[in-house]
C-alpha cells in the first residue's frame, strides 16, 4: 500500500490545482497512475484517500499553495503516462475476424460491455472485422425489447461492428450438420428426460437410446423437424465418451426440441454446437470470451465436423462488488416483486449505467488499465467510476446545492449581486445570483459552530453566528476578506429549486440477498440556475458530488460520484 504521505501530497497537489479544494476522484486517480496494482487494495486506498482530502479541504488556499510550492508538487515535467493498450493476439498475420455473441434474452450489462469493449478494441488494433451474432437459439426467453437494448447499447458505446446476423437465420444450415453427425453414427436422438440424462451422464453409464441404427436416428429426426414432438420430449446427443473425466464430453446434448411462436421451427441447438457452426461460418479467427464457457466441447465438435480451430482466449468474468449480472436471478427478482422490470437503475445493466452517468469512454479507459486475466477478480466499481470522474470533471458545471435545509439570515448584510463560474479551470461561462441576506445553507455544517463562531458563505462574505435558535440560524456580517483556517460553507438564496438526488447503493448484500436499502433519497434546494440544466445533463453539486438529471419534470438527479 503507498504510504498516507504519498496520498496527502497528491491530495495537495490536487487542491493546489483546483482553487484550493481536492477532490477524490482525481486524487485516487493520480495514485493509481502511478501503480495500478492498487486497485486490488480500492477500498483502503479509498479510506486513506477520503481522510487525505478532509484534511486537505480544512486548510486555507493559501496554505495549500505554500505547501504546494514547498513541496514543488506544481513544478513536475513528467511525461505524461502512454496509453495502455491490450496484449498483442497470437496469429495475427492475416485478417482478424472476432465476434460479440450475445442472448437477447435480457437487457445487456456491464460484463457484456467490457467483454464487447475487449474484441472492439482489438478489431481497431488490427483493422480487422467485428460480427454481431445474436445467439437466439433459446427462442422462448428471446424478445424484441431485448434486442433493441443490445443494438441501442452497443451503438452508445461506440463499437462498430460490420456485419449482423441471428444464427436463426442459419437454422437450416445448422441441420444439415447435425444430419451430417447423424448419419455418420456420431449422433443420435434420446428420449429420456433430462433427470435421467444427468443421471446416467453423472454415473456415466450409456443411454438405452445410444446404440440406436442410424435409420431410427434419422426417423427420429425427420418426425422432430415435422413437429410430432413437444418441448423436451427429444434430444439429439453427440456420441462422445461416457467414461470422459469432463462431464460435458459425456454425450452431450446438441439439438432439442423447444414448441415456440418465436420461428417456424421446433429444433433449436444448443450453445455450444451453434457456436461451432456459426464460428465456421463467420470465418471467426479469434474468440476472447470469459471463463464460464468451456472450450472442450467446442474443440471436439470442430475436430469431427472438419472445421477450422481458432484461437480462443479466455480471461475471468468482470464482476463488480455489489452487483447482479445473472439474467436468470434478475428475472427471479422481477418475479419476487424485489424490482419492477429491467429499467430498474440498480441493475447492472447498460440501460442503468447510462443513466447513472457512466460514459462509453470510462468503460474503455478501464478495459485498457486493467486488461484481461485468467484469474477470478472482484473489481471495486470506485475505480470505474474515477476513469469516469477524468471524463467528466471537465465539462460538468458548477452549482450550488443545499442537503438539510436550515434558513440563515445576514442581519446587516447588503444586497449584493455574486457572480459565479460555472467551472474552476475551464470557460464554462457564469451565472449571476442577487442576494439579500436571506439563505438557505446545510445543517450538518452548523453542527460543530456555536454562537460566536465565524465561517464563511462560499465566494461571497465571512459572517459571525449571533443566535442559532427557533430553527433560523441569524448571523451579522463579520468580513470581506476570507481568514485562514475559516469553515466554508455552501448556500442557496430564497430563490432555489426544490429538488431530489437518488443514491445507488449495491443491490446484493454481502450474503447475495437483496439490499433493501440499495436506493437512497435525498431531498434539498438548489440555486435557481439548476432549472436550466437540460434532462441527461451532468452537473456537479459542489462539495456534494456529480450528479444527473433523470427526470426534469419531477426535477429528479441522480447521484454519479463524488
Amino acid at each position: 500500500m503507498i504510504s498516507e504521505e504519498e496520498i496527502k501530497k497528491a491530495a495537495i497537489k490536487n487542491a493546489a490545482m483546483h482553487d484550493g479544494e481536492a477532490r477524490l476522484g482525481s486524487v485516487i486517480s493520480e495514485i493509481l497512475g502511478k501503480d495500478k496494482q492498487l486497485v486490488k487494495e480500492m477500498n483502503d486506498l479509498k479510506v486513506l484517500a477520503e481522510k487525505a482530502v478532509k484534511d486537505v479541504n480544512s486548510l486555507g488556499k493559501e496554505e495549500i499553495m505554500k505547501l504546494a510550492a514547498d513541496m514543488k508538487l506544481l513544478n513536475s515535467n513528467k511525461k505524461e503516462k502512454e496509453e495502455k493498450g491490450l496484449k498483442p493476439l497470437p496469429g495475427a498475420d492475416r485478417e482478424i475476424v472476432l465476434r460479440l455473441p450475445p442472448e437477447p434474452s435480457g437487457y445487456m450489462h456491464w460484463g457484456h460491455a467490457l467483454s464487447f469493449t475487449i474484441n472492439y478494441l482489438y478489431k481497431e488494433m488490427y483493422n480487422g472485422k467485428l460480427w454481431l451474432r445474436f445467439e437466439d437459439t433459446n427462442p422462448n426467453l428471446v424478445k424484441e425489447e431485448f434486442i433493441k437494448n443490445f443494438e441501442e447499447s452497443i451503438k452508445w458505446l461506440g463499437i462498430k461492428y460490420d456485419e449482423k446476423k441471428f444464427v436463426s437465420e442459419d437454422i437450416e444450415k445448422i441441420y444439415e450438420f447435425a444430419e451430417k453427425l447423424i448419419k455418420s453414427g456420431k449422433a443420435y436422438g434420446c428420449t429420456c428426460s433430462a433427470d435421467e440424462i444427468k443421471k446416467n451422464r453423472n454415473l456415466g453409464k450409456e443411454c438405452q437410446h445410444r446404440n440406436n441404427s442410424i435409420e431410427e436416428n434419422m426417423s427420429l429426426w425427420e418426425k422432430a423437424k415435422q413437429g410430432n414432438f413437444g418441448t423436451g420430449e427429444l434430444t439429439f446427443r453427440f456420441k462422445g465418451n461416457m467414461n470422459d473425466k469432463d462431464a460435458a464430453l459425456r454425450d452431450p446434448n446438441i439439438m432439442r426440441v423447444i414448441k415456440t411462436d418465436y420461428k417456424p421451427y421446433s429444433l433449436w441447438p444448443l450453445y455450444d454446437f451453434a457456436s461451432v457452426i456459426e464460428d465456421e461460418l463467420c470465418g471467426i479467427t479469434h474468440i476472447l470470451r470469459s471463463n464460464e464457457f468451456k472450450a472442450n466441447l467446442q474443440t471436439l465438435l470442430r475436430k469431427e465436423l472438419g472445421f477450422h480451430e481458432p484461437y480462443v482466449i479466455q480471461y475471468s468474468r468482470f464482476n463488480f462488488e455489489g452487483t447482479l449480472t445473472s439474467k436468470r436471478k434478475v428475472r427471479e427478482l422481477i418475479k419476487q416483486g424485489y424490482i419492477k422490470d429491467w429499467h430498474d437503475i440498480r441493475l447492472a445493466t447498460i440501460y442503468s449505467m447510462k443513466r447513472r452517468g457512466i460514459q462509453p469512454e470510462a468503460i474503455r479507459e478501464f478495459v485498457k488499465e486493467v486488461g484481461y486475466s485468467s484469474s477470478e477478480h472482484e473489481y471495486s466499481l470506485e475505480m470505474l467510476l474515477t476513469f469516469n470522474r477524468r471524463i467528466i470533471d471537465s465539462y460538468a458545471k458548477r452549482l450550488f446545492f443545499v442537503p438539510n435545509p436550515i434558513k440563515l439570515v445576514v442581519e446587516d448584510a447588503i444586497e449584493e449581486k455574486v457572480k459565479l463560474s460555472f467551472h474552476p479551470s475551464n470557460d464554462l461561462g457564469y451565472r449571476e445570483i442577487q442576494t439579500n441576506g436571506k439563505f438557505f445553507v446545510d445543517k450538518t455544517d452548523l453542527v460543530s459552530l456555536d454562537v460566536g463562531d465565524t465561517f464563511r458563505l462560499k465566494e461571497l462574505y465571512s459572517v459571525e453566528i449571533t443566535d442559532k435558535e427557533n430553527d433560523i440560524v441569524t448571523c451579522r456580517m463579520h468580513s470581506k476578506e476570507h481568514e485562514q483556517g475559516e469553515k466554508i460553507i455552501q448556500w442557496v438564496t430564497e430563490q432555489n429549486e426544490q429538488i431530489k438526488v437518488i443514491k445507488v447503493g449495491n443491490l446484493l448484500n454481502t450474503d447475495g440477498t437483496f439490499n433493501e436499502k440499495s436506493l437512497t433519497e435525498i431531498d434539498g434546494l438548489a440555486e435557481k440556475t439548476t432549472d436550466k440544466i437540460e434532462e441527461g445533463q451532468i452537473i456537479q453539486f459542489e462539495r456534494f458530488g456529480f450528479c444527473r438529471l433523470d427526470d426534469k419534470n419531477n426535477k429528479e438527479f441522480i447521484f454519479v460520484s463524488k
